[in-house]
């Protein structure tokens, strides 16, 4: 894919905050299901002892605490005024039962977590200092890391552990719900090149999920080569044949520069009068004190208008053709038994060439 995989994570989901809370939820672009941020991690950094941290002011009292979802959570039933509250009693009535708290909307995330219920007035008696809260707080989810046991500050609340961090996401579980997200794989479907091809795979063949690493070219190097005039031998099984007789030359690239030996061949087979086949053999040597020597094997087509072509037979018209009129294209590979060029045997090479005069010249640029 054409971004790192975590940019493209982020780019699926979106930050949100219900009213003035400071809780914030992610959601899921394509399938609209809200998840909530990893707060473990933070927790634990935040309850390492730090004095700037036990400076921190608690929450008053009597400020409800609620995750932020969507929506928010239903505020609690209000007591109807044809029936007011009792007298204080020290006991409640067995009906005096304060309402559930609403289970959070996320699915990885406990209630314990994302609420401070030790902030919380009881609903059902209006803030009456005499009637005791109910102790609504569920069993708290069993942690993986315990805390440090040199802290002893209390729990911190989910509002001051957002505060304290800039940004901070749970990619991981983000991704595993992208792996699974019918709405995402529809669309990054679409991103595949091979899928945007005038011709496709079907849907249930592997082969239209599949998203393949484009090759990277580099010049690597420039060669030149000098050559005889062509000697025309003749009409062959697959066409008209040609005899190339190299002379020598030079080459440079980023791993080494040498000369080319008056040994390599170049056979061209003319198939029609616009398209040329190249098939070469040149050995490079290498500059060291103890030169090595490479072959160089040189494979692809020559093609052009047929007066273009006409023109590039001859080495002093071939000299005022712009390298735009035609198309040299050849693939190289480089073999030697040298081990100190032994990484070139493994490599694949894209060339564009030109012809001026008695030279030939190719720009190599190695596959990654």
């Amino acid at each position: 894919m054409p971004r790192h995989v975590d940019q493209d994570v982020h780019a699926a989901f979106v930050e949100f905050r219900a009213g003035d809370r400071k809780c914030v939820s992610v959601q899921c672009i394509y399938c609209q299901q809200v998840r909530a941020k990893n707060t473990t991690r933070q927790k634990q950094h935040l309850l390492q002892p730090r004095p700037q941290l036990r400076q921190q002011p608690r929450p008053p009292p009597g400020t409800p605490v609620h995750p932020a979802g969507p929506a928010g959570p239903p505020p609690p039933p209000a007591y109807p005024a044809s029936h007011p509250p009792s007298h204080p009693s020290p006991h409640p009535a067995p009906n005096d039962v304060a309402p559930p708290v609403p289970p959070y909307p996320h699915d990885d995330v406990s209630v314990a977590e994302h609420t401070n219920l030790s902030f919380m007035p009881n609903p059902r008696i209006n803030g009456s200092p005499s009637h005791p809260p109910r102790d609504l707080t569920p069993a708290a989810k069993k942690q993986k890391t315990k805390a440090s046991p040199s802290s002893n500050l209390p729990e911190i609340p989910l509002r001051d552990v957002h505060a304290a961090f800039v940004r901070a996401k749970n990619t991981s579980r983000q991704r595993e719900h992208l792996m699974t997200c019918p709405g995402y794989h529809a669309v990054l479907k679409d991103k595949i090149p091979a899928n945007n091809l005038r011709h496709q795979f079907d849907e249930d063949d592997v082969a239209s999920s599949l998203a393949l690493p484009p090759p990277a070219f580099d010049l690597d190097f420039r060669m030149s080569i000098r050559v005889k005039p062509k000697m025309n031998v003749g009409m062959g099984i697959s066409g008209r044949q040609s005899w190339i007789s190299c002379v020598g030359g030079q080459w440079a690239g980023s791993w080494g520069k040498g000369v080319l030996l008056p040994s390599g061949q170049d056979t061209q087979t003319t198939v029609k009068d616009t398209a040329t086949r190249i098939d070469a053999r040149y050995l490079m040597q290498t500059t060291d004190e103890h030169p090595a020597l490479i072959i160089c094997k040189v494979t692809g087509w020559l093609t052009g208008e047929r007066d273009v072509m006409e023109r590039l037979e001859d080495p002093v018209a071939a000299d005022n053709v712009a390298a735009h009129r035609y198309r040299l294209r050849v693939t190289m590979e480089l073999e030697t038994g040298d081990e100190r060029y032994q990484e070139i045997n493994t490599g694949m090479w894209m060339a564009t060439g030109c012809r001026r005069g008695a030279e030939i010249v190719y720009d190599a640029y190695r596959i990654g």
